[in-house]
């Protein structure tokens, strides 16, 4: 079983405990998780989507990817990029007349014959005809492979109401099925994960190389964007960072970046949360660096936070509940920081997304996180640390682990100890 072929099969198994009859997928990620499809337009953050994959929980139905008929090219492009998109049938729309205007048989575009041949054997797969927008095409491929009073659960409530109010398709929520699919990682996954573990490291070094008394936070800024764009690395829009800049002696932690363009002088703390994307997969790295040497004091706070993560990280384990690793009250470590209930601790899945994690929605507020998630094999965790409550500076670290049979194996291995400037 291929890793695609191992998502599909975690999938269905999911619909299948759900009672559903399929899924509808059709956000970036979850299209891309399915069958490895994306598209240059899924940064233009479009109203509706520009792709969906409908996922049958019955093993004989097949697996239909939907997408513009000015796309259908796509899928031999990024197989002979090294990167196959898998799928059992196709179904178009239109999107820019490509309908009219480009179809796929026409005579003038002279392809190559070895291209002519592959597009032959794609167009073989498309089932339907070309609809005037994707869901159309949606509910038409619903009419083809689902029973009337079916249900079938979405990942995009917004397309769920429009479908459901043109054909009356009983209809769910994906989320939970999806998020629960993705939360354990193939070995293909895992073996990306880790490729993208030796960059983050390199992204790392090269970051502490750059700062300094006398350099300009927005120059390293740019200079690390550079270096990711090198190794194959898409930051995070706007920045590198989400976390960045020059701390004195106060740290918001509402003020998520904070623009710096005077050169460092020396005292100040840089929090080094670095992400971005490698191969579709997330990057979520964060050491704490100090600009010229730190203060007997403020080594102290940082070594109290370093030991209390390091106690944390032991814990992670296959069977755990995550609130109970990040529990901190009783690690000794804990009374040397003053006050000690303004550290933060957490513990989240990072995958397709910076929090792929098995909580309640919406994950975009990590609700849940107090209570917790059971840990699997499989699983890939970060534990973030972060100390932001006294007036020495803020103190964060945070690693990525692959949860095994042995325990858990750092994604990351760059030193989390404090790096000191010149």
């Amino acid at each position: 079983m291929n890793g695609c072929q191992a998502k599909i099969a975690r999938i269905r198994a999911h619909l299948a405990s759900e009672g559903a009859a399929g899924a509808m997928l059709s956000t970036p990620d979850n299209v891309f998780y399915a069958t490895g499809f994306s598209s240059v337009m899924d940064g233009w953050h479009l109203v509706e989507p520009i792709a969906a994959v409908f996922v049958p929980t019955d093993t004989g139905s097949p697996v239909v990817l939907i997408l513009p008929e000015a796309s259908v090219i796509s899928p031999i492009v990024s197989a002979r990029g090294g990167h196959p998109v898998h799928f059992d049938r196709l179904a178009t729309f239109d999107m820019l007349n490509f309908c009219e205007t480009a179809r796929a048989e026409d005579a003038h575009l002279a392809l190559p014959e070895d291209l002519l041949a592959e597009l032959g054997f794609v167009m073989e797969q498309v089932e339907g005809q070309c609809e005037p927008d994707i869901i159309q095409t949606i509910a038409a491929s619903l009419s083809r492979h689902v029973a009337k009073g079916e249900r079938v659960l979405f990942d995009d409530l917004r397309v769920a109401a429009r479908v459901e109010a043109l054909t009356g398709q009983a209809s769910g929520d994906a989320l939970d099925v999806m998020f629960a699919a993705r939360a354990v990682k193939t070995a293909e996954e895992l073996d990306t994960l880790r490729e993208s573990g030796q960059i983050a490291d390199a992204i790392m070094a090269y970051t502490i190389s750059q700062l300094g008394i006398g350099k300009s936070w927005s120059e390293v800024e740019k200079q690390v964007a550079h270096f990711m764009i090198d190794h194959d690395v898409d930051p995070l829009p706007g920045s590198p960072m989400l976390f960045g800049g020059a701390y004195d002696l106060v740290f918001r932690p509402d003020l998520f970046r904070t623009p710096v363009s005077r050169p460092f002088e020396g005292g100040e703390i840089a929090i080094l949360e670095t992400q971005g994307r490698y191969k579709n997969f997330w990057i979520d790295i964060n050491r704490t660096a100090h600009i010229g040497p730190a203060t007997p004091a403020y080594r102290d706070q940082f070594n109290a936070v370093r030991d209390i993560f390091d106690t944390i990280s032991a814990r992670l384990k296959s069977g755990v509940n995550t609130a109970e690793i990040c529990a901190f009250r009783e690690i000794p470590a804990t009374q040397r920081l003053d006050p000690p209930e303004k550290l933060l601790v957490v513990a989240h899945s990072v995958g397709l997304v910076p929090l792929e994690s098995p909580v309640k929605y919406p994950g975009t507020g990590l609700h849940g996180a107090k209570e917790g998630f059971i840990v699997e094999k499989g699983m890939v965790i970060s534990i973030d640390c972060l100390y932001f409550g006294s007036g020495l500076g803020p103190s964060h670290m945070e690693n990525v682990f692959i949860v095994t049979e042995r325990g858990a194996e750092p994604l990351y291995r760059f030193p989390l100890d404090l790096a000191e400037t010149a």
